[in-house]
């Protein structure tokens, strides 16, 4: 009978747990606007970013913000499609907040997250994250303090690209990054088309002036 007892307060205890944490899943902040309307938010933010790339380099824009046929359906990101082994460089200045560049440039990671990646935080709080990095291509340390412009990484093809290397770039409300509160990032030494929102457009050129 104690036997019992015990292995159903065990089971009690387990189920408690189990709840608890399903809960706590449950309850992860959603924001509740759009991409597009989170974008239209642009004049509240900051818009003191570069591209991230070198002054004179031009790349094409793989994928849009709020592309509703991509990855970034729900993502405030832009893909740039710089080669691998090329600079990148930071938009705006800040402090390294953390870093990652151990996964191999191969592109058929099939989980999400497994990528090299560093991101940035600026003195408003703000986080740019920076993803699809080069394995052991990072130029910084954690806790540098870093200038807009600066080369900090270089590009690579780490985890899920669809093997076509790029550079995903984002911009965050806070650290650590939560998906939907993201930011749109305005670039004031751009060279290339927008749309009606201001948005940068997919398979244009753009260069850094």
């Amino acid at each position: 009978m104690k036997m019992k007892t015990l292995v159903l307060s065990f089971l009690f205890i387990f189920s408690s747990l189990i709840n608890q944490t399903c809960e706590k899943q449950q309850k992860r902040p959603v924001n509740p606007l759009s991409c597009t309307e989170r974008f239209k938010e642009t004049e509240s933010v900051i818009q003191d970013y570069v591209l991230p790339f070198p002054v004179g380099k031009r790349y094409v824009l793989s994928q849009t913000c709020c592309n509703p046929d991509g990855g970034h359906r729900n993502q405030l990101a832009y893909d740039f499609a710089v080669y691998m082994g090329d600079t990148v460089c930071c938009m705006r200045s800040g402090i390294v907040k953390d870093i990652r560049e151990d996964q191999p440039d191969n592109g058929g990671e099939i989980t999400v997250s497994n990528h090299n990646y560093i991101m940035i935080q600026h003195e408003d709080g703000t986080v740019a994250f920076y993803a699809h990095l080069m394995q052991n291509g990072v130029l910084v340390e954690k806790g540098d303090h870093v200038e807009q412009g600066q080369k900090i990484v270089l590009s690579g093809n780490s985890g899920n690209t669809l093997n076509f290397p790029h550079l995903h770039v984002g911009l965050y409300e806070g650290y650590p990054p939560v998906e939907t509160f993201d930011l749109p990032i305005v670039f004031k030494n751009l060279e290339g088309p927008v749309d009606d929102l201001g948005r940068l457009i997919a398979d244009c050129w753009y260069t850094a002036l």
